[in-house]
Parts: C-alpha cells; structure tokens; sequence
C-alpha cells in the first residue's frame, strides 16, 4: 500500500520475520511463524506469550488487502473471540489505512460487519435499554462476556489469549453499536451491516454461506413497507369510489304480466329495449305467492344475433300458525343476473310454471336494470391489491422473530409462546 511504511524485526522466540505495517500505532504483534505475542512498544521487542497453538487458516489472511468504502485496507491483525455463556463465536478482522487509520470487519455465522471506533462516552452506555446516535434509537440486543481465543497479526492495544471484556450490542438495523468494558477503558464501536458478497468481492475471497438472520441484518423490504401500504391505501380507496360511482343502476324496463286460470304454458314477452354498452343486467321479479310457487324461466334474447342468455327463478313463500306461534319461510322476490351483455337491443321472454293457479290468475312485476353495483367485482379487486403488501408484512414479521430468537431482550410481540419457567 503506497506511503505505507513496513517495520520488520526478528522474532525473540523463533528468530522469524515480524513484520509491522502500523507503524507507531501498534504496540503488539503475534509472530505469523511460532505464534509468539510479542510487544512491539518495546525496543528489545519482549516476549509477552509464548505460543499457545500453532497458526490458523482465516477465511481473510494477514496482508490481504481490499476496497471498503472507496478506501483500501490492509488486514494486519485477527481476533478469534466467544461469548462466556452461550459459547458463540465471531471474528475480528483489524484493518489498516496509512491516512484512514483503523477499521474493523466482524465476522459470525457467515454474516459481516464493518466497523469503527467512535470517540464517545455515555454514563447510560451498556446499562440502558435504549441510547440514542445522532438522532437514531437503538435497542438493545444482548449482553455477555467476551473471551479471546485466538490471536495472530499486530494490533494497536495489548491483546491475548484468554483476555475478558464485558460487552452489550444495541441494535438500530443495519447499524450496531457496541460497548466493550475492560478492566483498563470503555470502548464504543459503530457497526454497520456489510453483504458476505461485497467483502469476497473486495478481497478477492471465498467465504463461508451465512446461517440465519443476524442482530442488524437488513429487513426485507426495510424503508418500503410503510410506503406499500400506503399506496395499498389508495388504491383501495380509489378501487372504493370507483365501486360507489357505479351508481345503483339504470332502469330499462318495467313490465307487468297477468297468468289467467288456463294459461300456465302461455309464454310473454317483454317490449324491446336497448343497451348502450357492454354491461351488467339484473332482473327484480315480484310474484304475490301465498303458500304457492312459481318457477319463471328466463331468456335474454338479442334482436339482432338471437343470442340467447337464460336464467331460472323459483319464487316460493308459505306460512302459518302452529303452537301459537307464526311461521314463515321463502318470500316473493327473485332476482337474475347477467354479467358481460354486449350493446345491442333485447327482449325478456318468460316462461312460467306455476303451483296452483286461483280463478283470479296470478301477477307478475318485472324490473329489469343495467349498470348494477356489484361488491363482488370490488371484493375481487381488493382481495388481489392485498395479497402482495400481507405477504411483505408477514415475510417481514417471520424475519424480524428470527432476528430476536436468540435475544434475551426481545420485544414482547416476539415473546409469545415462551415459557415462563
């Protein structure tokens, strides 16, 4: 890396090549060859462990160099760590630019991070359940102790095997902001969320496929969901005004036919009457049954193609009294419908059926309407603008209990069903 000095000495314990490439910022190194940590503040470079285990494959190794950000890093130290309790691993990857100075990628369960120290102090950091960053909340999302595993590269503090720190995550995806407490200082660091393909890309690596949802993963649809449903709105609303200005519909014609004792195979017709346009087309019929029935068959019949359109009804309706109570079942009413008439002229011709026929005969009232509203077609529409903003809602949800799974801190709305044992 140009302007980048590099400080190489021989190893106290092993009598390899160290090299430095922090210069005047690291203050200790572990030797790439024994695994020696070394203090590199002191000029007779001092032994401050001896090799615990020999060097690890890492899925980044020391000297690799890569694009972040727009700047280019050095990897020049490694930190394996696991939590106390619940025996979690991640990785830390030191990262070195001569005039950016240090970064750091986090690694665990296939899943990165990149992050910075930040130069700010609260009393309420790592105690509260919430801090706030410029403008921006964060919750919290675990607490614990960290231990260091393993170590190899230079490092700009004192760092070894076995080395504990209390920490607490607070989360606000895609950021992290961590607390870190040794015996000696307060560290906070800023994380934010890096795609596992964007940290291969950079350092022209191979990395492991991530497992699960991570603490400050991105939501799907993170930013979005507020906006879907708010043109789901509108576009139910709108959906909703063009169903009301459908109208109640156009009369076209209104028809009264009389069946005389005798005349029950007498077939009638309606006059001609005209549809401007391709629409929908109800018939109200009305027939003063009284313990009766009457079947009417329908036919829809255009002028001019004699295409026919056919419908049924069945009007019936009896009544009583029987253990001083009265009874009713059925009615007098029946309506048809035809969807989809083309334009044309028409007439409606009727065949009735009748039960009993008195000597008075029977009536029978005809209202035929177009451009009838129709909730079905509404309910149609609704049904598939809702689909697609449900499913990003419960996509969303399912996502967000798996972030919070591994949480002791879960909102409560991610809680339900666990034990209170």
């Amino acid at each position: 890396m140009a302007g980048n000095p590099v400080k190489s000495f021989s190893c106290p314990a092993c009598g390899g090549i160290v090299e430095i490439h922090a210069v005047g910022h690291s203050i200790s190194a572990v030797c790439a060859h024994c695994s020696t940590l070394i203090d590199t503040a002191n000029n007779n470079f001092k032994i401050i462990k001896k090799a615990h285990e020999g060097s690890r494959h890492t899925d980044i190794e020391i000297g690799a160099k890569g694009v972040l950000d727009g700047v280019k890093w050095e990897v020049i130290g490694y930190v394996e760590k696991k939590d106390k309790s619940s025996l979690s691993f991640w990785e830390e990857y030191l990262l070195f630019n001569p005039y950016f100075g240090f970064r750091f990628l986090i690694q665990s369960e296939g899943h990165w991070n990149f992050a910075s120290i930040i130069k700010r102090y609260s009393p309420l950091a790592g105690s509260a359940s919430e801090l706030e960053l410029d403008g921006e909340n964060y919750s919290v999302y675990c607490r614990g102790i960290s231990i260091v595993e393993y170590v190899k590269g230079e490092f700009y503090w004192r760092v070894r095997k076995g080395d504990e720190e209390r920490y607490v995550d607070y989360i606000a995806p895609p950021r992290m902001l961590s607390v870190e407490r040794s015996k000696q200082e307060v560290t906070l660091s800023l994380s934010e969320y890096i795609q596992p393909d964007e940290v291969a890309k950079a350092f022209g690596v191979e990395l492991p496929d991530k497992t699960g949802v991570a603490a400050n993963q991105p939501a799907p649809f993170a930013g979005t969901l507020g906006k879907i449903w708010k043109v789901t709105g509108l576009s139910i609303l709108a959906a909703l005004l063009i169903q009301w200005n459908s109208g109640e519909g156009i009369n076209v014609n209104n028809s009264r036919i009389h069946i005389a004792q005798g005349e029950a195979e007498k077939t009638f017709s309606t006059p001609v009457f005209s549809l401007p346009n391709r629409t929908n087309l109800f018939v109200n019929s009305l027939v003063p049954v009284s313990n009766n029935w009457m079947e009417l068959d329908l036919s829809l019949v255009n002028e001019m193609t004699n295409e026919v359109y056919r419908s049924r009804q069945v009007i019936e309706y009896y009544h009583g009294y029987e253990g001083g109570e009265s009874w009713s079942e059925g009615g007098q009413l029946a309506e048809s419908a035809f969807s989809a008439v083309p334009a044309g002229d028409y007439r409606l011709v009727i065949d009735p059926s009748p039960g009993q026929l008195g000597p008075n005969g029977m009536d029978v009232s005809l209202e035929i309407k177009r451009n009838i509203r129709v909730w079905g077609n509404f309910w149609f529409i609704f049904l598939f603008i809702i689909v697609f903003p449900v499913f990003a809602l419960l996509y969303r949800w399912n996502f967000e209990s798996r972030r919070w799974e591994n949480s002791d801190y879960a909102p409560a709305v991610f809680r339900m069903g666990e034990s209170d044992e």
